[in-house]
């Protein structure tokens, strides 16, 4: 018997057969991926979003950022709202504020076609989930792809897109997750959830029983018929990765040998709703060694003399080391978001100024094929 205070002997466990790269990938993809052009109902979105975290989790991308491209709709309304300038003329009384449409459409536009088009708008909003929150809804898949089976109740029951996820649930489960064909550690390492002790009653004197909330636990979800309990407190609610043999909280690449941005389980994803976000706000601490476009999503060339100016990179001619973002798009809605943040770089032209090459892919491919593409390319 040990004596008092000794430290508890450590179990051993498997040790992951994977390894991270010294050069690893991150990848930005626009919205307008999934735009009524390219996915016409949920359906087809969610399948998207599944083509994407398949190649991501293949080739180990630690990042995926989803810049948001407004729809067309949405742009148009922008640009009437912009068009309408408002100007001073003086009076007696002072100055008098007088707006001037600069967008003659209303002009000739009569109101049975007003009409016509709010029709045909109505329709295919009801085909098509066209809302604002496109971008949002994927960036959700692409969680859910990441997430185990027994989690997905406890991370997405309470989500605004719970609804949206009836056509995810039904697909296979991607087979190349951190935990899988990986020396079989998930014998000894689970993805969990955080779940908080039953809430005391306290009853004061002349009052009513007032539960008491904890913001710390023991207790894990690891999708067993009872939590696990760690060995010490960590906070609630929370994405953890659990040493089930020695009930402790381990890290993701301790566990699995490959780790995403911001220690996450498998890639870490990120939102942007400005255009500077994707590089000020990067999650890689060291930031991206270089950012490199793929041409994509563009069936009339519109981007090619555009990136025309940049020179081709090819898997040698990359640094050995460091995170490498890849951008996978059309040059128009890149310029687009870039247009509408125009004032953070006020010293640029256009989008194309920020990435050190292009890496060429077949003409009239769509985003995530190229980013499938480009990924295969850059990790031979």
């Amino acid at each position: 018997m040990g004596k008092k205070g000794e430290a508890k002997k450590e179990v051993p466990t498997k040790v992951p057969s994977k390894t991270s790269p010294s050069r690893r990938f991150a990848l930005c993809i626009p919205s307008s991926i999934i735009s009524a052009s390219n996915a016409r109902n949920l359906e087809q979105i969610t399948y998207v979003a599944y083509q994407v975290a398949k190649a991501a989790t293949i080739y180990n991308v630690v990042e995926v950022v989803i810049l948001d491209i407004p729809s067309p709709e949405e742009q148009e309304r922008l640009a009437e709202q912009e068009a309408t300038t408002v100007v001073s003329s003086s009076s007696d009384k002072g100055g008098k504020k007088i707006k001037f449409n600069l967008n003659d459409k209303d002009a000739v536009e009569t109101p049975g076609e007003k009409d016509s088009q709010a029709d045909d708008h109505t329709s295919s909003s009801n085909q098509h989930v066209a809302d604002s929150n496109n971008g949002l809804l994927f960036a959700t898949l692409l969680q859910f792809f990441m997430t185990p089976p027994y989690l997905v109740k406890a991370v997405f029951g309470g989500s605004e897109f719970s609804s949206k996820l009836k056509y995810a649930r039904k697909l296979p489960k991607i087979s190349t997750l951190p935990f899988m064909s990986n020396n079989n550690v998930f014998a000894d390492f689970k993805e969990g959830l955080t779940v908080p002790k039953k809430a005391l009653k306290i009853k004061k004197k002349n009052k009513k029983p007032v539960s008491r909330k904890f913001n710390s636990t023991k207790y894990v979800n690891i999708g067993s018929d009872a939590p696990l309990v760690l060995s010490s407190e960590v906070p609630v609610n929370v994405r953890v990765t659990v040493d089930i043999k020695n009930k402790k909280v381990v890290s993701p690449a301790q566990a699995y040998g490959v780790v995403g941005a911001h220690s996450a389980f498998g890639f870490h994803v990120r939102f942007c709703k400005k255009f500077s976000a994707v590089f000020t706000e990067c999650s890689i601490p060291a930031g991206y060694t270089q950012s490199i476009y793929v041409r994509s999503d563009d069936y009339f060339s519109s981007s090619a003399t555009a990136a025309s100016k940049l020179s081709a990179v090819s898997a040698s001619s990359m640094p050995a080391e460091g995170t490498i973002l890849l951008v996978v798009g059309n040059i128009k809605d890149l310029d687009y978001s870039f247009g509408l943040d125009k004032q953070s770089f006020p010293s640029l032209e256009s989008s194309v100024s920020f990435f050190d090459g292009q890496l060429p892919v077949a003409d009239s491919t769509r985003i995530e094929d190229a980013a499938l593409i480009a990924l295969s390319k850059l990790s031979d």
